[in-house]
């Protein structure tokens, strides 16, 4: 059984520290990791540094290292990766941080870990734990989300050189690209009903896409999944949508149902594009659901944002 329990103080934070950087995560900042680690350093840690290879190497090096405690720079991607790689391990795994780096840092925001490599590295000397809860999706762990519909096209559309030129900014490029199209229709079975809907969010964290809240009722360091469902993707929903996003306040646009499940198997006619943690997973179906295990998480301040 999961154990959810509030965030710890202990001594401080101490032995053997890996940082594993992401060099290809846009936004990647050199000079700032460079001040973390002389913010870090002390003579109770060793601190090594690692660099992904390429696709893949960040599970691998996250599923082998050895390591007191994991600290990955990059973006939600490569958080994921390395999730993934931590559940694979035998036995104790080290404490998970971030270090904020990548296009987008969802998971950051969501932690409201600082930017300021200084404040961060501070913090995490603190040495305060919290616990991070995950989904799976087809048997994947994920962190943040895993949707089926418009978003997940946008994902799988994604072309990597212009997201390197523009950065967040290609998604809405993708978005505005595909929303003329049809979006096939897909079925929601969970637990608490069935819904149909062109696109279907379950969220295993409050944030989505930067800081916007789409749900106020879960949160990455507390137990429990949210389906959102959008019930309409026409051009004028989705400007609805975004106003009331940017106001935090998605529940009053009347566009969306959004209920707490443990399970949610998403099915389409036609194959639909799915995502987890904003990164392509595939097509329909997707299975989602509760995962089992958790890991320890370094927090920046007493119980973070949950």
């Amino acid at each position: 059984m999961r154990n959810d329990r509030l965030p710890e103080s202990a001594a401080e934070l101490s032995g053997r520290i890996v940082i594993l950087a992401n060099p290809a995560a846009g936004g990647g900042d050199r000079g700032a990791l460079a001040r973390f680690v002389a913010a870090l350093a002390g003579p109770t840690r060793q601190i090594n540094m690692l660099m992904s290879a390429g696709p893949g190497d960040l599970r691998r090096l996250s599923r082998d290292v050895v390591a007191d405690a994991l600290l990955v720079a990059g973006g939600d991607g490569s958080i994921n990766e390395a999730v993934e790689g931590l559940l694979a391990r035998n036995g104790p795994k080290p404490v998970l941080g971030i270090i904020p780096q990548g296009t987008v840092n969802v998971l950051a925001s969501e932690l409201g870990l600082p930017r300021d490599p200084a404040l961060l590295a501070r913090a995490y000397l603190e040495n305060r734990i919290g616990r991070l809860s995950l989904g799976l999706a087809n048997g994947r762990p994920f962190v943040l989300m895993a949707s089926a519909g418009l978003d997940a096209e946008v994902v799988s559309a994604l072309r990597p050189a212009l997201k390197r030129i523009i950065g967040r900014a290609a998604y809405l490029v993708e978005a505005g690209r595909l929303i003329l199209r049809a979006s096939p229709p897909l079925e929601i079975e969970t637990d608490t009903g069935t819904f149909h809907a062109p696109l279907a969010i379950v969220a295993n964290a409050a944030r989505y896409g930067g800081d916007f809240v789409v749900s106020r009722d879960v949160h990455a360091l507390r137990l429990g999944l949210r389906l959102i469902v959008l019930r309409n993707v026409d051009l004028l929903s989705l400007l609805r949508l975004g106003y009331f996003l940017l106001r935090g306040e998605i529940e009053a646009s009347g566009l969306i149902d959004s209920v707490a499940v443990r399970r949610a198997m998403i099915r389409a006619p036609l194959p639909a594009a799915t995502q987890i943690d904003g990164d392509a997973l595939g097509r329909t179906p997707l299975l989602v659901q509760e995962a089992e295990a958790a890991l320890d998480i370094l927090l920046a301040q007493e119980g973070s944002k949950a």
